[in-house]
């Protein structure tokens, strides 16, 4: 029996040493992308507690087949669509910018500045379209796992992130950033 299907018989049985397992092994993943997705880091902390909240409550509808990290981010990214659905737009949009925190200790002060304004640039897609950015690029993702998480063809997944990828350049070329 490997972790993932350790986890889910343990969580079945309710056990909530289970779950802070399952919280100090994932929470780490969900808080990026919910940060990444949502653009505020408050709502991502909010979003992931609900994330560990479901999973526990609902670990008896999870499909024996299928990855237990895949049907958490899956959780992860309808609660971040469904919050985004609830909030207002314009509150979300620039409140904060997560990637500041995310910028590790870099050599120069322009790879900073770049960074920051691939953040900057990434917070200006539409929120599906970020979503499949921050999914490929960020999570390191196949397209076939995130057509699994979306529930979309692999075609679409692929087309959807052509578009996300072009708008982006233009994006990035429109704030003076020079890709070499």
């Amino acid at each position: 029996m490997n972790a993932e299907q350790e986890w889910v018989t343990r969580l079945r049985g309710g056990d909530r040493e289970a779950l802070r397992s399952l919280m100090d092994a994932y929470g780490h993943d969900v808080m990026r992308m919910a940060a990444l997705l949502l653009g505020d880091r408050h709502g991502a902390e909010d979003i992931s507690q609900e994330v560990f909240w479901t999973v526990f409550r609902r670990i008896h509808q999870k499909s024996e087949n299928g990855s237990l990290r895949a049907w958490i981010m899956k959780i992860t990214v309808n609660l971040c669509r469904a919050q985004m659905r609830k909030a207002s737009w314009k509150r979300l949009f620039f409140t904060e910018q997560p990637w500041r925190n995310e910028i590790s200790s870099i050599g120069t002060t322009e790879a900073v500045a770049l960074r920051l304004t691939l953040g900057e640039c990434i917070q200006k897609l539409s929120y599906p379209d970020r979503e499949i950015i921050v999914l490929h690029y960020f999570q390191d993702w196949a397209i076939a796992d995130i057509s699994a998480v979306l529930g979309q063809p692999e075609g679409t997944v692929k087309s959807r992130l052509s578009r996300a990828r072009s708008k982006l350049e233009r994006i990035l070329k429109e704030s003076g950033w020079e890709h070499e």
